[in-house]
């Protein structure tokens, strides 16, 4: 594994993992409408729309490609939908085109960024990856959709291989402070209210971004290809034990103001996550406390800088 196209490499999960595998002396070509952050002898910015097929064929044939990472979304699961058109074209049209495109040019390993939330839907125990696909927003919808169409290609081309990551909530550092756990430390530094939207004993699966990236390497190189994994902890943590963390990291207490839950978010979603661990052999995660003391120091740098 040579060199690495990350479709996405300016977003938060695309820069830590340009920032990853740099650092281990392989080539990234971040293909993405901006520079990505992180500067590194061994990243190379390609700066382009997703929907530019002939930028994208011009990549691969001026590198050679070994891997190709997707880690785009235009929107979230929260963000309110006035017209699909565009987010169609942007995250599921341009993907199909360069899922073939790699296949055009022999690039035969694709990892696919999916969701461990919004694809399943609803539950009430730790989900498998054999867990039915109900996703209830239209974000979960159009993460099927990519993935049905990965494994379409492969049917299609079986030399072709795919691995679908099913991320839990990521966090940690080059993250929007827009999350919770961003949110309640930034509010909690910055001494300002926090708006909780549902019940606070909500419990959801947190993973820090070094595990994540960690884990990606070790699933590539284990060549488990054509395969579904669930990337979390295992581990359930409350919408109250993250605002008790953050009050207790940044030493100030936090005044919250409660509404309705939003459209499209779950109550409950905890990942299992045995197939991973047994494959990869990894069985030791950042706690939720440990990851929010590291991303406390993020939190703050940005916060200065403003």
């Amino acid at each position: 594994m040579n060199t690495i196209l990350i479709l996405g490499g300016s977003g938060f999960i695309g820069a830590n993992l340009s920032e990853y595998f740099s650092q281990k002396d392989i080539k990234i070509i971040n293909f993405s409408r901006s520079p990505t952050k992180i500067k590194h002898e061994n990243i190379i910015n390609v700066c382009g729309d997703c929907k530019d097929i002939t930028a994208l064929n011009s990549i691969f044939e001026t590198y050679k490609i070994d891997v190709v990472i997707h880690s785009l979304t235009s929107f979230t699961v929260m963000d309110t939908i006035d017209s699909c058109q565009g987010l169609l074209s942007t995250n599921l049209s341009a993907f199909i085109d360069l899922v073939n495109l790699a296949k055009k040019h022999n690039v035969n390993k694709l990892v696919y960024i999916s969701s461990g939330g919004a694809i399943y839907g609803i539950a009430d125990a730790p989900i498998k990856e054999t867990h039915e696909i109900s996703p209830v927003s239209f974000y979960g919808w159009m993460k099927e959709a990519c993935e049905r169409y990965l494994e379409f290609a492969a049917r299609l081309e079986p030399k072709f291989n795919y691995l679908i990551l099913r991320p839990a909530n990521v966090y940690g550092k080059y993250q929007k402070i827009e999350r919770i756990i961003g949110v309640a430390l930034f509010n909690a530094i910055q001494g300002n209210p926090m708006n909780i939207y549902g019940d606070i004993h909500t419990q959801k699966d947190y993973i820090h971004i070094d595990d994540f990236c960690e884990i990606t390497e070790k699933l590539i190189k284990s060549s488990k290809w054509n395969e579904v994994y669930n990337i979390g902890s295992g581990v359930g943590t409350s919408t109250k034990d993250i605002l008790k963390y953050a009050q207790l990291i940044v030493g100030k207490s936090l005044s919250i103001k409660y509404f309705d839950q939003k459209t499209g978010d779950v109550s409950y979603n905890i990942l299992d996550i045995d197939k991973m661990k047994n494959d990869i052999n990894k069985y030791e995660f950042i706690s939720v406390e440990t990851g929010m003391r590291d991303m406390y120091d993020y939190v703050c740098k940005i916060t200065h800088s403003d």
